[in-house]
């Protein structure tokens, strides 16, 4: 059964939970790898996050960083792909999850909102989304069926705008890429996207910005006493303080 709660957990009971030994995944036996999987948007929030965690718990074993577009990890989990903490990019995506017979037990840990990315210097002067409506602009979203772009059909239906010709990606990382190489004039992704981009990028806030939120639920998968204080420490005072540099809003 899928539940999902809010605040902020808490992590002193995390050393407790992973003990001396119990440093591994899914079935808690010795030598397994603790496997995460997050939302494209995560990237270098958890990157982060991943590392403090490890020197902290130095005979925890992480494999490698998973991140996508939320529906995608979702799949990915429902057909076996291994999974120990799961974290995404909105709530309505984890529906497949309960549908599937998974059981989770998810818990609020961030928030995030829309601006409008624009090139540096902010070149075709976008102030808000009805400038988006300018035909000799280029610009890129995310699909629909992402938590991005189903946010970003939100904001555009409250605003009354409507973009015609936009590129469309199934992931916001995607689409934050097509600014930073210049390929569009702006781009709708999530304020921690602008914040953590590798380039010059700025961040334009529509009015309605803060009428649409998306908010981040996590879970760890099966019993594994390691992916639970994993999620303990990314809802901890530590992985807050990372969450906040990354341009999150944490509840």
């Amino acid at each position: 059964m899928k539940t999902i709660r809010s605040g902020l957990a808490i992590a002193s009971g995390a050393a407790l939970l992973l003990g001396t030994s119990a440093c591994s995944a899914q079935d808690g036996g010795e030598g397994e790898t603790l496997h995460i999987l997050a939302a494209a948007s995560l990237d270098q929030a958890f990157t982060q996050i991943i590392d403090d965690f490890s020197a902290e718990h130095p005979d925890v074993e992480v494999a490698p960083l998973v991140t996508a577009g939320s529906q995608d990890l979702v799949q990915q989990v429902i057909e076996g792909a291994p999974a120990d903490v799961l974290a995404l990019a909105s709530e309505p995506s984890a529906a497949p999850l309960e549908e599937a017979g998974v059981e989770t037990d998810f818990s609020i840990f961030a928030e995030n909102t829309l601006v409008i990315a624009v090139q540096p210097g902010n070149p075709h002067d976008i102030q808000g989304l009805e400038d988006l409506e300018a035909e000799d602009l280029r610009i890129a979203i995310c699909a629909v069926e992402v938590p991005c772009g189903a946010a970003t059909e939100e904001l555009l239906g409250l605003a009354g705008v409507e973009i015609a010709g936009a590129t469309e990606e199934t992931s916001v990382s995607s689409v934050l890429a097509k600014a930073e190489l210049g390929e569009v004039d702006a781009a709708l992704v999530y304020r921690s996207d602008v914040v953590t981009s590798s380039g010059d990028l700025e961040a334009v806030e529509p009015e309605q910005a803060a009428e649409v939120v998306n908010r981040y639920p996590i879970t760890a998968l099966g019993d594994s006493p390691a992916a639970t204080a994993f999620v303990e420490y990314v809802r901890s005072e530590a992985g807050r303080e990372v969450l906040e540099e990354a341009g999150l809003i944490v509840p």
